[in-house]
Order: C-alpha cells, then sequence, then structure tokens
C-alpha cells in the first residue's frame, strides 16, 4: 500500500516537474522568436534609412547641376530627363523595399517571407533597367559635353567642358560599383531575414 502511495507521489512529481519544464521550454522558445524577429527587422532597418538618405540628396544634387547646365550651355531635357530618372528611382526604391514593420515583429511569417522573395526579384528588375536608363544618360551627358566643350569660346568653359566629359566617365565607373555593392547588399539582407524566418517556421 505504502509503495503504491510513494510510487503515486513521485509519478505526480515527475509529472509537475515536466509540465514545468514544458513551460519552461515554451517560453524560452517564445523568447527565441522575439529575438529573432527583431534581429529581422534590424538588419531591413538600413535598407529604410539607405532610402530617406537618397530622398534627401536628390534636391540637393539637383540645386547643384542646375547652374552647371547652365553654365555649359547643356539642355534642360537633359537636366529633366535625370530630374524624372532620379525621383522614379527613389520612388520605386520606396515601394519596392517597403516592408511593414508590425509584420516581422508579430505578423505572419509565412507572408513576410513571401514578401521578401518578390521583393528581390523586384528590386534585381529595377535594378537591370536603372542600369540601362543610367546608360542613356551618361551618353547623352557625355555627348552634350563633347557638343558644349566645341562651341565654347572661353578656355576656361572649354576645360571645364572637358573636365566634365572625362569625370563623368570616371563618376560613371564609380557610381556603377557602388550601385553594384548596395544591391548585392541589400539581397543578401533579404537572404539573411528569409532564413531566419525558415528557422523559426520549421
Amino acid at each position: 500500500m505504502d509503495n503504491n502511495i510513494n510510487n503515486d507521489l513521485q509519478l505526480e512529481q515527475m509529472r509537475q516537474q515536466m509540465t514545468e519544464l514544458k513551460q519552461q521550454l515554451d517560453r524560452q522558445e517564445i523568447v527565441n522568436e522575439q529575438l529573432l524577429r527583431q534581429s529581422m527587422t534590424s538588419k531591413m532597418s538600413w535598407i529604410k534609412r539607405y532610402i530617406w538618405l537618397e530622398m534627401a540628396l536628390i534636391p540637393i544634387l539637383l540645386l547643384i547641376l542646375a547652374p552647371i547646365h547652365a553654365m555649359l550651355g547643356l539642355s534642360w531635357w537633359l537636366y529633366g530627363f535625370l530630374a524624372v530618372m532620379l525621383v522614379v528611382d527613389v520612388a520605386a526604391d520606396w515601394r519596392i523595399n517597403h516592408v511593414d514593420r508590425n509584420q516581422l515583429l508579430t505578423g505572419n511569417l509565412v507572408e513576410a517571407s513571401r514578401r521578401l522573395t518578390l521583393m528581390k526579384k523586384q528590386r534585381a528588375w529595377s535594378f537591370a533597367l536603372g542600369i540601362l536608363v543610367v546608360i542613356i544618360w551618361i551618353v547623352w551627358f557625355l555627348y552634350e559635353l563633347q557638343c558644349a566643350s566645341g562651341m565654347q569660346s572661353s578656355d576656361f568653359l572649354n576645360g571645364f567642358a572637358m573636365g566634365g566629359f572625362f569625370g563623368g566617365i570616371i563618376g560613371g565607373v564609380i557610381g556603377l560599383v557602388v550601385a553594384i555593392i548596395i544591391f548585392y547588399k541589400m539581397q543578401r539582407t533579404n537572404d539573411e531575414v528569409l532564413a531566419q524566418i525558415d528557422q523559426l517556421t520549421q
């Protein structure tokens, strides 16, 4: 009889211990999920800051280039093309890279995974199209600079135009390299967040 009572007590203690252990594991799992979700939002936050920086730089760049266009006699069609190109590019970046922070923190991770996968595809298409448009602008810009350098009566303006010609080539190459680095960094960030989502959903 005593043995049965002891066995029952031991079983009850084991059940309590198992319940407590399960509760601890559940709490640990919730904490781990919260940490991973916060890590995901932190990883994506630099992209948002980068786009805000792009937005802030557009008016500054256009204000700097306006008097240069006027001084060199470059067409305002070229200036307008550049302005539209910059605004459309930043608007596309904002639309493609926008992720609701709450979706990563508390939302459905399967939906978030789909959104991030789509983001990678859209970003790749946007990048390829953007490179094409920039090449068109560079060719147009260099052509106008070459024409402007031949028409300038002032040696200073002629030298300035030729400097702009070679500077445009060098700047175009540097800009392309920087754009490629940022593009691959964004894609890698998406891959890291997707891997964390897989870790949580498996």
